[in-house]
């Protein structure tokens, strides 16, 4: 059966969300899915497998959509992916919660559909009418669950929680930390912290700029819109890997599944995160080190002590490699198609 998958995204993207979607789509063909990614046709067209270094390209359908401003955009996709799909049979509908209305038509195709929900959504029209009568959704924790059966009264089967995902042949690699330094022009001396990720308010950006104040033998680099491709050199150039998080952001402290911790357990190095329920989800003091969350003098001392000896680090690196194993975007996808087929 033929899996349409409706994502009302802008592709290729070096965001979360981009990298997400071409990774889940690879995993679903080499599981021997038969799928098509259905977007707006918005910016380059570029090759995903070229963009993203995949296994196999990912076969588009780009439709028309009026570019001008996000909404009326995305309201135009939903219009063009509705007449797109309406005579398709014996198909899946897949889909992401890009935005708050574009996919609801989705409903009235008379197909099963199932979405990727990752966050939490408040009681709204639209989310009303596209879960009442949805196949099965697709969350990234718990906290999502529990909050679609409270606020939408979702049956629990119908929810499956699967965390993001790890591509472990990209971020396993064996270069050495000179090496990476080398490569990315860094001092080889210098006791580096790295975080990687958009720098944008929800996550609570300014704890690392306040905690840098408190260090002085440590710097904390800022890895931000770099080539996914490079991301793996920067991780093996690191002495310890941040995770952020902060209590004044509901989705920052329940919801969010960090691609960058995955990647963080797979690199082989240290990873000190903020003590939120979202992290403690995928690792725990067996994997990582955490910080007291918007406390940026805590996350500074444990830096300096993590820091001070890193070969007592060596245990919890090697149970982080250990757990991620079981975090791939082929066991997820795998998961995932088994789940559509029970529904």
């Amino acid at each position: 059966m033929k899996i349409y998958y409706v994502a009302n995204a802008r592709m290729p993207s070096e965001k979360a969300h981009g990298i997400q979607l071409a990774k889940m789509c690879e995993a679903f063909l080499l599981r021997g899915a038969d799928l098509e990614l259905v977007l707006p046709r918005r910016g380059e067209g570029r090759s995903l497998k070229d963009f993203y270094g995949l296994q196999v390209e990912i076969p588009v359908r780009r439709l028309p959509v009026l570019n001008f401003g996000f909404i009326l955009s995305s309201f135009s996709f939903m219009i063009s992916s509705y007449f797109y799909l309406r005579r398709k049979k014996d198909a899946i509908i897949y889909t992401i919660d890009m935005d708050n209305f574009s996919f609801v038509f989705l409903r009235f195709l008379g197909l099963p559909y199932f979405s990727e929900i990752h966050g939490a959504k408040k009681k709204a029209f639209f989310w009303e009418v596209f879960l009442k009568k949805i196949s099965g959704s697709i969350v990234i924790n718990n906290n999502i669950k529990k909050s679609l059966m409270g606020t939408f009264g979702l049956a629990s089967k119908k929810i499956m929680v699967k965390p993001n995902g790890i591509d472990l042949e990209m971020f396993s690699g064996t270069i050495t930390k000179e090496e990476a330094r080398k490569k990315l022009d860094l001092p080889p001396d210098k006791k580096i912290a790295i975080y990687v990720g958009r720098e944008v308010s929800w996550k609570g950006m300014g704890i690392l700029l306040e905690a840098q104040k408190f260090l002085t033998d440590e710097t904390i680099y800022i890895i931000s819109d770099r080539p996914y491709q490079e991301i793996p050199y920067w991780l093996r150039a690191a002495d310890l890997c941040i995770v952020i998080g902060t209590k004044k952001n509901e989705y920052s402290y329940l919801h969010t599944s960090p691609m960058k911790l995955f990647e963080y357990m797979a690199s082989g190095r240290p990873i000190l995160a903020a003590d939120t329920p979202a992290n403690r989800e995928i690792v725990s003091e067996n994997e990582a080190y955490f910080y007291e969350p918007d406390d940026p003098k805590d996350l500074a001392d444990k830096i300096s002590k993590i820091m001070t000896n890193l070969l007592d680090s060596k245990l919890k690196v090697d149970n982080a490699r250990a757990k991620v194993e079981n975090y791939t975007w082929s066991k997820r996808a795998k998961e995932i198609l088994e789940f559509m087929k029970k529904i």
